[in-house]
């Protein structure tokens, strides 16, 4: 599993223009989920944000996998949209980016490394860190709300 960090609502609001964009919000409700920064609750969290703020919200969705083709397929989007905003990892914006080529998919995403997780402790911790990321090894978050834990729970020997 991937664990993506969401951008500050700020830097999101930057990369839109509240005249030209019809926005779509899609979240992954898989990774993206689970690591607190997709599925329902986020996407209606910004939805809303954006809509005070005078955005135009013209369709969401939650998907099973933001970065598989076959299921993107199936939900038969059918997007008003000339902008996405995509609510996943860079697999699941890059899924994205190839199949609605003639709209602007936004990236408001980090990844910050692959992960494990343990539903029981309701915990998924950063077994593989990516690249500026290596200071992040071992640490553990709180499933579906991404909050960091101060004590280690999950006992795994993580090397990179």
């Amino acid at each position: 599993m991937i664990f993506a960090k969401i951008e500050p609502y700020e830097e999101i609001i930057k990369k839109l223009d509240k005249k030209e964009d019809k926005i779509a919000i899609i979240s992954c409700n898989t990774c993206a989920r689970t690591c607190g920064n997709g599925g329902i609750n986020k996407l209606n969290e910004l939805g809303l944000r954006l809509i005070r703020d005078g955005y135009h919200i013209t369709d969401e969705a939650v998907i099973l996998y933001a970065c598989s083709e076959p299921i993107l397929r199936e939900a038969k989007l059918d997007l008003e949209a000339n902008t996405i905003i995509v609510l996943s990892c860079s697999a699941g914006w890059a899924c994205f980016t190839r199949n609605f080529p003639e709209k602007k998919v936004l990236k408001v995403t980090e990844d910050i490394g692959l992960v494990m997780t343990d539903s029981d402790k309701e915990i998924f911790k950063i077994v593989l860190p990516y690249k500026n990321h290596e200071t992040k090894l071992g640490r553990e978050y709180r499933i579906n709300t991404g909050e960091p834990l101060i004590r280690e729970k999950i006992k795994v020997r993580c090397v990179q």
